[in-house]
């Protein structure tokens, strides 16, 4: 068994979700970053 116990498991995950994340979170879809600046706009609208 690779994991002793459920708190050793629940460790690694947490740790390969953060890698993940770290990994691809700049990663933008095609098409978001032409509509992004617009949608700032709309949502400093609601802001303010």
């Amino acid at each position: 068994e690779q994991f002793p116990n459920e708190e050793s498991l629940k460790r690694y995950l947490v740790t390969q979700f953060h890698h993940y994340i770290e990994k691809h979170s700049m990663r933008c879809h095609r098409g978001f970053e032409k509509a992004k600046p617009e949608l700032l706009k709309m949502f400093e609208a609601i802001e303010t």
